[in-house]
Formats: structure tokens, sequence, C-alpha cells
């Protein structure tokens, strides 16, 4: 409707005469008085009509001023309640893990039916490539892979499942292959009664087993009523490899990067990656595999031409963003390679990440290392509590443990970093670091005896650990100064806890 149209709908109002708008100014003067006093009132009310004219304007300019502030209140209250932040959930399912948000899953290992035992890693790969689809429905909250996969095998309890995990919903699956041939089973259980609400089989190939993966990724969506946003970060018909042993070589790849992390096992993930892309030079996966296994060598020490794999790696993740600038994935592995050395990039990749996919723990994890290697200890802890809420139970929460004992000791909070780094040891207890700050934060608060038990032990694991060689290390991460004022505050705490120079 026009401006014109609601004009001619409106009634035409009636001029009264004892209306005091439509009065002239002879209607109001006394018959009886002279004409110079009448003159006098006459300029005077003139006077006052354009003063009241101007307060007028005022007043109109006033209402639209008010109007867009209004508008703009409006907005801000559509723009948190109509399009949420993407990580509300998640900040609200760690304010309150006594609640389960109403979106809230775990992907549990699909099981291997298969004659050969070795597939494992192809039921794997499924697992964990419908976990990180269903990450990015919107709403969702979803339980980390580190933590579901600690659950492979196991006799599941669904209700003490949901106690553990905080959530509502539990997807199961089992992979059949026979050759190229795929069968994939799939059921969603409502945890509360144990009850299967869905369940459906889906028969395809190995050929075109992404188009697999999306159709039980959008029936899955269907049953917990969500509408799927087709993300750019999902697998797209660019980013899909043609070639199904380029995505078998991808797929052992993957598999070796989430077992134990070691040299070796870094080494085979990454030849297993040169297969892949010796079949099929685009393949997505394979670049972001790759390079997360050269930034692996790199921030490890055990690469053998640092500023080449570096290199190597920034080149890999450019060449997939150029395809897929929506890859959380790509991003997540970007932040890795740059966050020795230039933090603030890390942080800003990080960001990226958690955007397209809020469900992404170690993403989360670290980014709150960035902060801190950024001179922002004091950021640092909410971006890790989340990562533990959602994976409790991952491989890597000694190491986020562990720099949540880093970010306490930066900020001088002694007994909290001990509390942090103990539950650290006690995850993993060959993580050399945690052992490292131990013994800063007691040698800092006068405890020798803790300190030089710790460092015994730090000594076991690094016969050749010197101040100086921390030191030239912790300063490689940053050129903060507010950073290295800070480590320099727990260099000498590793002084005073006995550590040589």
């Amino acid at each position: 409707m026009t401006d014109s149209e609601v004009s001619s709908d409106r009634p035409n109002k009636p001029v009264s005469d004892s209306d005091p708008l439509n009065k002239t100014p002879s209607d109001d003067e006394p018959p009886d008085q002279p004409a110079s006093a009448r003159d006098f009132k006459g300029r005077l009310r003139v006077r006052m009509r354009l003063i009241g004219g101007a307060l007028a304007s005022i007043a109109a300019i006033g209402a639209i001023a008010g109007g867009l502030v209004g508008y703009w209140t409006v907005w801000k209250t559509l723009r948190t309640d109509v399009f949420p932040d993407k990580q509300q959930t998640q900040r609200e399912a760690t304010a309150r893990p006594d609640i389960a948000p109403r979106l809230s899953l775990v992907i549990l290992p699909f099981a291997n039916v298969s004659n050969d035992l070795e597939q494992d890693y192809f039921a794997d790969g499924i697992t964990t490539d419908l976990t990180t689809d269903l990450a990015q429905m919107p709403g969702a909250f979803v339980i980390g892979r580190g933590t579901a996969f600690t659950y492979k095998n196991k006799q599941i309890d669904f209700r003490t499942l949901g106690k553990d995990l905080g959530i509502r919903w539990a997807v199961q699956g089992a992979v059949r292959r026979n050759g190229d041939q795929v069968r994939v089973n799939v059921s969603l259980t409502d945890i509360a009664s144990a009850r299967d609400v869905w369940s459906d089989r889906f028969d395809g190939d190995r050929t075109n087993l992404a188009a697999l993966q999306d159709q039980i990724t959008a029936r899955l969506a269907r049953s917990l009523n969500i509408e799927l946003i087709q993300a750019e970060s999902r697998r797209s018909e660019v980013d899909r490899s043609r070639n199904p042993d380029a995505t078998d070589f991808t797929m052992r790849g993957w598999a070796k990067l989430y077992g134990p992390q070691s040299k070796i096992q870094n080494g085979q993930a990454k030849d297993l990656f040169d297969n892949a892309l010796r079949l099929d030079p685009d393949n997505v996966e394979a670049m972001i595999g790759k390079a997360r296994c050269l930034a692996a060598g790199v921030n490890n020490r055990w690469s053998t031409s640092v500023v080449e794999d570096k290199k190597q790696a920034i080149d890999l993740i450019d060449r997939v963003l150029s395809k897929s600038p929506a890859s959380a994935s790509a991003h997540t592995t970007k932040g890795t390679i740059l966050l020795f050395g230039r933090p603030e990039e890390a942080l800003a990749e990080y960001d990226a990440a958690l955007e397209i996919d809020p469900n992404n723990p170690a993403a989360y994890a670290a980014k709150a290392i960035a902060l801190v290697a950024s001179g922002r200890a004091r950021e640092a802890f909410s971006p890790v509590q989340l990562a533990l809420r959602l994976s409790p139970r991952d491989p890597f929460a000694f190491q986020w443990h562990f720099w949540l004992c880093h970010a306490h000791l930066h900020l001088h909070q002694y007994g909290e970093a001990i509390e942090e780094c103990g539950r650290s040891v006690n995850l993993n207890n060959s993580h050399m670091y945690a052992y490292v700050d131990l013994t800063s934060a007691y040698g800092a608060t006068g405890q020798l005896e803790q300190a030089q038990r710790s460092l015994t032990e730090l000594n076991k694991l690094r016969p050749d650990f010197t101040i100086h060689w921390y030191r030239d290390l912790v300063y490689s991460m940053s050129t903060n100064p507010q950073f290295r004022q800070e480590i320099d505050d727990i260099l000498d705490g590793l002084r005073k806890g006995g550590v040589r120079e």
C-alpha cells in the first residue's frame, strides 16, 4: 500500500469553529481594546507562532531521532533473537551444564560390520564426516569427535551417557563395505527414553560416498526438525574427489592423524595424504591433512626444515581457501600453522573457523593459547571451558587443562595454575610442559620441595632442559611485549624452583 492510499483511507475531519487552531488573531481580541494594543498583541502572537513552529520542527526531528533509536533497538533485538550468535548455544551449555540444550547430540562411532576388520578406518571416516556436517546445523550442540570415540566398541547406557555429556540425542550407525558397495544403517535415539525415534538404511558406493553422507545428514536434520543450511563448508561438488582410491588414502591418513601423536605416526599420515594427492592433486581433504601434518612437524620440533615446511603448509591451505573459503577445517589448520610466531593472525583464523563451525572444540582450545601468546591471558579461560564442555573426554583434554594452567600462571594465579597442571598430569604424565609450569608455580610460591619433585619428573622427560632453552622456545611464539614480560616472570619461577640456566 502506498502513502497516498493510506492517506485516502483516512476520514476527513470536519473543521470546527471552536477549534483553537482554526482561529485568526482577531478572534482572541476583546472588541473594546485600542488599536495600538491590538497591534502589539498581533505582533507578539506572530512571533510566538514562529517560535512555536521552530519548536514543532525540533519536536519532529526528535521524534524521527527517537524512532531511529527505537528502530535500532528493535534491530538489535532481532539480530540477537532471529539471527543469534552462532556460539550462543555453546556458551549457554557451558554456563548451565545441568540443562541439556534442545538440539544437543553425539554421533557415536559407527560399527564396522564388514568382514574385514581393517575397514575400521572407513567406518570411522564416515562418523567423522557426519559429525562435521551435523555440527554446522543452526543451533546445534554437538559433542566433539574426540569424546565420542571414547565410546567406541563399548556397551552404551543411554541415560548415563546423557547425564555425563549433558545431551538429549544420540546418533548410532553401522557400516558394511563389500568392494565398492557401501551400506550404512543409521538411527536417532532419544536419550531420555532410550528409544529410537528414527532409523533408515542407505546404499551407495564409495565413488559417491559424499553424496551418501549428505543424504544421511539431511534425513537426520529433518528428524530433528532442523532446516539444514547449505553452507560452503559442507562438501560441495567442487570439493569432492572423483577418485575413490584418493578418497581411501585420505580417510586412512585422517585415521592416523586422529591416533596418538608421534613423529612416526605423523610421518605415516603425511605419506598417505601424499599418495592421495598423487592420484588427485585437487583433493581438498588431503591438502588440509598434509598441511596439518606439516604444522604438527613444525610445532613439535620434528621438522628438519621449519621454514620450508611452514611455507608448504601455508601454500596448501591457501589453495584450499581459494576453492572453499568457508572451510572450518582449513581455517583451523591455518591457525595452527600461524600459532608459533604470528598468534594474532592465528586468532583471526580460529575465529573464522568458529563462525562456520561453532562446535569445534579444537579451535576453541587453540584460540586460548593464541590469546595467551597475544598478551591477552585473561581472555583465555572461556574458550578452553567451551572446548571441555563440547568434548569432556577428549584425548587432548590434558593439553587443554595445561593451557588453562598456563593462562593462570601468566596472571600470577599460582594456586589455580597448580590445580590445572595437576589435572593435566593426571590425564597424561608424559606431557613435559605441565611439569615446567608446575616447577615455576611452586618456585614462585616458595614451595621448593614440590618444585624439586616436578623438576625431577621434567628432567626424566627432557634431561637437557634449561632456562635458556625454554626462553628461546617460548620467545619464538610471540614478540608481544606483554607476553614476553609474563614469560620472564615464569622463567624467574623456574630459577627459584632449581632449574639450571
